[in-house]
């Protein structure tokens, strides 16, 4: 896959989503993917004709830099259209101008575009109403353009899901946790970190109050300062320090490399954050990857956090010493079991993983552009060729669990669009594409139709002809001189599966205990069920597991044609795909309804799944333990 990052800001720059392109697309240039990073050709903080060269190469990775005119807090990078032409998906980092104009030229350049949300812009009290009302009126519409939006914490998803009901998941961001891995002191000493930007939302202030306060418990008590030069100055922190009488007791160390900050970690035990906001905490789960405590304003994120990782001590920096109050009556059991601690601390960063993330992020591309599934009206249909099909439902044979497979058809579509019970079943299904109502679907969601029409008349025989298993096949359906001839007619046809038995499909619900102990009892491996939609798959969902089959096929009229009851459109309708057609002019009165009403309402469906951008929700998307 090609996935072209875009983010205002990249090396050299060294920043909180600076740090998260570049491991995400170093893990992703790792798993075999093609990654390229649009980027600015200037830092915020370097002077003006610093200009960075337009390419370069950062861990694999291409690096494309472009010119920007006005205001660094909105800067203006049209050019970015030119180094998006190519790829499967275009992935943008924080909200900018790069998130609306690649929004609102989405009609000219057509991409799959993916957020993530880094925290937004809402956090500093500059322009907070402007900004509230931008959020609220462009944000949103903007956001309508992306085919998904991760919020990369608890508190982002919860502030993004006010704009975007739909197509939105959490996809924590990862740390690199082989970075400082195990770089703590290994001893219990009396000495905290503190990490990141020195910016005035990290309210440093209060952590040299703290300091302060703690000091009046026990003089030994030491804060390291590690951070980039942003809003606030030395000078100023250094001040503040001196008012405090504390300079002794404090160390700053501005622009450190990594080799420095693991030398910094070695003796300290605690890493400290009075962060008013943040989208995810990086710095916390770094130092909590070396093995540092983890002390930690009472804010969404950390608190999220510290309740996952299951050790860690938030407190209200705003009261110095009743924070200092607090951590003092907690050192003591930090102290006495500080080996248990250090570790408990590894372990919970460990959890975020890159690789992990990476591979979370992948399986949202893979749903966005639909690779492997396409989500049409909130059923995700598999792709792939009749051979991979057969390959696949293979395989889920072989897992010895029960498995539905069903056909997604305009009006199994239109059922479950209006059905949430349907909808659930069908996500716990394999569902295969049929029809042209289903390409339809794919072309206008997905700009590509699937490869090959599997509907559930072809497939199911296909299958039973080539699959490398051989079966015991119970029919359900239809009625009963029908199924007794469509029983007949397979047993001739496939002779080396053997039919075990059929019902008629028309009883009573009481006869379902009767007919479950019926089929379980003929050993069946495939129940062919042939009700229609939705009747069929409900039986599957409340009954397979119970008949001790593996697979349940939902198979439509598959047995009226089988048994000659009911005859195809000839081949040339067939390969013309107006097989549906044919079938009104057989039954109007009993299809008119579903193709004459159905067909453009369910074209008004897709059309409308398109323009909203809703191809994915959080409960379709696997996302291992980051989500």
């Amino acid at each position: 896959m090609y996935i072209v990052h875009v983010v205002r800001q990249f090396y050299p720059a060294v920043g909180g989503f600076e740090s998260v392109v570049r491991e995400l697309a170093s893990a992703q240039v790792v798993a075999g993917h093609h990654v390229s990073i649009v980027t600015l050709n200037r830092l915020f903080k370097a002077p003006k004709h610093a200009v960075l060269p337009a390419d370069d190469v950062v861990d694999g990775a291409k690096v494309v830099r472009v010119p920007f005119f006005g205001s660094t807090r909105y800067p203006l990078a049209p050019s970015v259209l030119k180094f998006i032409r190519d790829a499967d998906i275009v992935h943008v980092h924080a909200l900018d101008f790069f998130v609306d104009y690649l929004a609102w030229t989405k009609p000219l350049h057509r991409k799959k575009l993916v957020v993530s949300t880094h925290g937004g812009f809402f956090h500093t009290p500059y322009a907070a109403r402007l900004k509230r009302l931008y959020f609220f009126t462009i944000t949103r519409l903007s956001l309508a353009w992306y085919d998904g939006v991760v919020g990369v914490s608890a508190a982002d998803l919860e502030l993004f899901s006010r704009i975007r009901k739909n197509g939105i998941v959490c996809i924590e961001n990862g740390v690199n946790v082989s970075k400082y891995a195990n770089a703590s002191s290994v001893t219990p000493v009396k000495v905290i970190l503190a990490l990141g930007r020195l910016s005035s939302n990290k309210r440093l202030d209060r952590l040299l109050s703290f300091i302060a306060a703690l000091r009046q418990y026990d003089p030994a008590w030491k804060l390291i300062i590690a951070g980039r030069t942003w809003d606030i100055d030395t000078d100023r922190l250094a001040a503040l320090a001196e008012t405090l009488h504390i300079s002794d007791a404090i160390e700053i160390i501005v622009d450190a490399d990594e080799d420095k900050v693991r030398e910094l970690m070695n003796c300290c035990a605690a890493v400290a954050s009075a962060s008013e906001y943040e989208g995810f905490g990086v710095a916390a789960l770094e130092g909590m990857s070396a093995g540092l405590y983890p002390v930690l304003s009472d804010i969404p994120t950390f608190r999220e956090l510290v309740t996952r990782a299951g050790v860690g001590l938030l407190v209200d920096f705003s009261d110095a010493k009743a924070a200092a109050s607090a951590f003092m009556r907690k050192w003591p059991e930090i102290e006495a079991n500080y080996s248990w601690v250090r570790g408990k601390s590894i372990d919970a960063a460990a959890a975020y993983d890159w690789r992990r993330v990476s591979q979370a992020y992948m399986e949202l591309y893979d749903i966005i552009c639909g690779t492997k599934k396409r989500t049409i009206l909130g059923v995700p249909v598999c792709v792939g060729t009749t051979s991979q099909s057969v390959e696949l439902l293979d395989d889920r044979f072989e897992r010895d669990t029960s498995t539905i497979v069903a056909f997604a058809n305009a009006h199994a579509l239109n059922i479950a669009y209006r059905d949430e019970r349907i909808r659930e079943i069908l996500r716990k299904s394999v569902v295969l594409n049929d029809g042209i109502g289903a390409d339809i679907a794919s072309l206008i969601l997905f700009g590509k139709a699937f490869p090959q029409n599997l509907n559930g008349t072809d497939f199911t025989p296909y299958y039973l002809q080539n699959t490398r298993h051989r079966y015991r096949i119970f029919l359900l359906g239809s009625r009963p001189a029908i199924v007794q001839r469509a029983a007949e007619r397979l047993s001739r046809r496939f002779a080396r599966h053997q039919i075990v038995g059929c019902h008629h499909g028309y009883f009573a619900k009481d006869d379902t205990a009767k007919i479950n102990a019926l089929i379980k009892a003929s050993n069946t491996d495939i129940v062919l069920v042939g009700m229609g939609n939705p009747k069929q798959e409900l039986w599957l969902a409340e009954n397979l597991v119970t008949t001790g089959a593996r697979l349940g096929f939902a198979v439509g009229a598959l047995l009226d044609f089988v048994a000659g009851d009911v005859r195809r459109a000839p081949l040339w309708m067939q390969s013309s795909r107006v097989e549906w057609l044919y079938r009104i002019i057989q039954e109007p009165s009993r299809l008119w309804h579903r193709y004459i009403v159905g067909i453009p309402l369910f074209i008004f469906r897709i059309l409308s799944q398109w323009l909203f951008g809703a191809k994915t929700k959080a409960a379709e998307v696997k996302l291992s333990k980051t989500s």
